[in-house]
């Protein structure tokens, strides 16, 4: 008897440390990890925000092209963009109305948004996913403003932008679709002015 008492604790001890394992491995902050662990914070009136990464890096708003695209310099060139000329940014897991060559409900709104959470001339803080360009060889990333608001998530939940999954980049997917359906239910933004 004592010999089974003895293996299952064995047993239940290493699940135990197995357990821990991953949560340790789960609460690093690394860019592309599942989701954000213990640096969120709660919105007054929605999912909570991440804070901005420790290893986000600014960057300097030179032009606002539309709702979820902007460009910007580097302050400071380092591992991930290592030039100090004008860069496009393509925000990671939203998707605005489109401003040309058609002009979609909600475009202009949408890019306003933009400009005023990020102004020309202002401090952006930009943090990697898992893939840093896109198929029309734009930067893409995780915004932050000098503030510490996360970007991409004030967007959907002013209902300026919906949620995408686009592999590998899926870090804060199921955030931005949270606060999607929350603007949603309420009508905020393009979804209480557009069908």
């Amino acid at each position: 008897m004592r010999r089974g008492v003895w293996a299952a604790a064995v047993v239940l001890g290493a699940a135990a440390l197995i357990a821990v394992a991953i949560w340790v491995s789960q609460s690093i902050d690394e860019p592309g990890d599942a989701a954000p662990g213990p640096s969120a914070t709660a919105a007054p009136d929605g999912p909570a925000a991440p804070e901005r990464p420790a290893a986000a890096f600014p960057l300097t708003v030179l032009y606002v092209y539309d709702g979820d695209t902007i460009q910007a310099r580097m302050q400071q060139p380092n591992d991930v963009v290592t030039t100090a000329n004008p860069i496009r940014i393509r925000l990671i897991g939203v998707d605005t109305p489109e401003g040309t060559p058609t002009t979609e409900c909600w475009a202009d709104e949408a890019r306003a948004h933009l400009a005023q959470l990020l102004p020309e001339g202002s401090t952006v803080w930009a943090a990697p996913d898992r893939d840093t360009w896109d198929d029309y060889d734009r930067r893409l990333f995780n915004l932050w403003t000098e503030n510490g608001a996360f970007v991409n998530l004030e967007l959907v939940a002013a209902g300026d932008a919906e949620a995408i999954r686009v592999r590998p980049n899926v870090a804060f997917y199921d955030l931005l679709a949270s606060a999607q359906a929350e603007a949603e239910a309420s009508g905020a933004g393009r979804w209480g002015a557009c069908d």
